[in-house]
């Protein structure tokens, strides 16, 4: 039934639908009633003839609509070709542009120009935003180096190792391995004095423990944890006896070295920080809060604004870092 159809639809569109259609009909009777023709009988086999045979109906009318509109543009285009112009301009741009040629020689040059002239203005809109995106990029990896820069702005050897410092402090930090603000804590990368052959230095990652420490080849820009410059860490007992000579360097005896330190950020936040007059002792409260942490409560004298000397106090906490005798502010309340 299906390859008459199709015969009709190659022969005549118009035929074809209306053949078609009966062919849906008498598959929806036999589907409603389970009667029909002998081929159709039974509600399955009805609905199935109903629905492709209305499908085949929908393409033989579209095919019927195509021949339609070809017959009426052939005439327009002898009566009116204006109007037929106009008429397959929204639906074929291609064939418009080579009726244009044939009807319309001077509007076809006219619309070839404005192409170009629309094509060479894309690919400079596409190369200005291709530029923009290159600044961008650009301006992107300025803020990521100097932002990598800040990191590592206390390491050890600074100069000797720049590039791969900042490398790998940007890799560590957007892998989450590794904080801003441990890096900025800590003031960079430290040189070990565990692997005297061996250009590697360290930072802590998660704690300030031996345990926290990662490692860093400079020479080769592997990172390892532990002390045997592979991935697994350093037995316990090496941790527990590292961690112990370091804490043995932090004791009570350096709160008045701790009360000296800050007090350069102290005079930071000051307006007239040269006037600023610190007693020779610290005030109660200061000392060792463990793990190399000092509390340092205090006050001083400085001139204000006007010039008045005012008596103000401060609080704050600052870290001492025995691997390279350094200090550094960890927190700051300058009352």
């Amino acid at each position: 039934m299906f390859v008459v159809l199709t015969l009709f639809l190659i022969a005549s569109p118009f035929a074809a639908f209306v053949a078609a259609l009966g062919v849906s009909f008498a598959g929806l009777v036999a589907a409603i009633t389970g009667r029909g023709l002998p081929r159709l009988r039974g509600r399955i086999k009805g609905m199935s003839a109903f629905a492709v045979a209305g499908i085949f109906a929908l393409i033989a009318w579209q095919a019927h609509e195509a021949d339609q509109r070809e017959i009426r543009w052939a005439e327009l285009r002898q009566s009116d070709p204006e109007a037929y112009l106009a008429e397959l301009a929204p639906i074929d741009q291609e064939r418009w542009l080579e009726e244009l040629s044939e009807l319309r020689p001077e509007r076809y040059a006219e619309e070839v120009a404005r192409r170009e002239a629309q094509r060479e203005a894309e690919a400079a809109e596409a190369a200005r935003r291709a530029e923009a995106e290159a600044v961008e990029r650009r301006e992107a990896d300025a803020r990521a180096a100097a932002a990598a820069q800040r990191l590592i702005a206390g390491s050890d050897d600074l100069d000797e190792h720049r590039a791969v410092f900042a490398r790998v402090a940007a890799e560590l930090v957007e892998n989450r391995t590794c904080t801003e603000a441990e890096f900025v804590e800590n003031g960079g990368w430290v040189r070990s004095t565990t692997f005297e052959t061996r250009q590697v230095y360290f930072m802590y990652c998660g704690g300030s423990t031996v345990a926290n420490r990662l490692y860093l080849d400079a020479a080769t820009g592997d990172v390892f944890r532990g002390t045997d410059g592979r991935e697994s860490p350093a037995s316990d007992a090496e941790l527990s006896g590292q961690e112990a000579e370091r804490l043995a360097q932090c004791t009570d005896q350096k709160a008045s070295q701790a009360y000296v330190m800050i007090q350069a950020d102290v005079r930071r936040t000051l307006v007239a920080p040269s006037t600023a007059e610190f007693p020779s002792r610290y005030g109660a409260g200061t000392g060792h809060a463990g793990d190399c942490l000092y509390q340092v409560n205090g006050h001083f004298d400085a001139q204000n604004g006007f010039g008045a000397m005012l008596r103000g106090t401060f609080t704050g906490t600052i870290r001492y870092f025995p691997e390279r005798g350094s200090w550094q502010t960890q927190s700051l309340t300058v009352n």
